[in-house]
C-alpha cells in the first residue's frame, strides 16, 4: 500500500481528506470482502458438485460390480442349464439302453419259455424231458451253470 500523507492543521490533520481515505479503504475493504463472500459461495458450490461427483463415482463403480455380478450369474446359471439338459440326455441315453437289455432279456425268456412249454407237451405225450436238457444246453442261459435246475 502507498505512503498516505495528512496535511496538518491545528486541531490535527485535515478532516477531509481523513474522511476520504477512511472512505476509500472502506470501499476497498468492502470489495475484497465481497470478493471473498464470492469465492466463499463458489468454493460450496463446488465442493457440494466434487460429492456429488464422488457419490456419482460410487454410483457407477457400485454399478459395474452389480453388472459384473450379473454377468457372472447369467453365465453361471446358462452353465447349471447346459449341464442339466446334458445329464438329462445321459440319463435318457442310459434308460433307452436299460430299456433295451430288460426288453431282450424278456424276449429271451420268453422265447424259452415256449420252447420249454413245447418240450414239456412232447414229454406228456411220451416224449423225454431230456429233450429239453439238450435244446436248453444250445441256449447261453443253460451253458452259464444254470443247467442243475433242469436236471431232476
Amino acid at each position: 500500500m502507498a505512503e498516505i500523507f495528512f496535511t496538518a492543521q491545528n486541531d490535527g490533520y485535515d478532516r477531509a481528506q481523513v474522511d476520504n481515505y477512511i472512505h476509500r479503504l472502506t470501499e476497498a475493504y468492502q470489495k475484497a470482502y465481497n470478493e471473498y463472500l464470492a469465492t466463499c459461495d463458489k468454493y460450496n458450490a463446488l465442493m457440494q458438485d466434487y460429492k456429488k461427483l464422488e457419490a456419482d463415482k460410487q454410483v457407477g463403480m457400485n454399478a459395474n460390480v452389480i453388472a459384473r455380478t450379473l454377468m457372472d450369474s447369467e453365465r453361471l446359471a446358462q452353465e447349471i442349464i447346459d449341464n442339466a439338459y446334458n445329464e438329462e440326455a445321459r440319463i435318457i441315453e442310459q434308460t433307452k439302453n436299460s430299456i433295451d437289455y430288460v426288453y431282450k432279456t424278456i424276449e429271451k425268456a420268453m422265447t424259452d419259455v415256449q420252447k420249454f412249454l413245447v418240450i414239456r407237451s412232447n414229454t406228456e405225450l411220451g416224449g423225454n424231458l431230456n429233450e429239453f436238457e439238450n435244446a436248453a444246453q444250445s441256449e447261453s442261459w443253460v451253458s452259464n451253470g444254470n443247467t442243475d435246475r433242469l436236471s431232476g
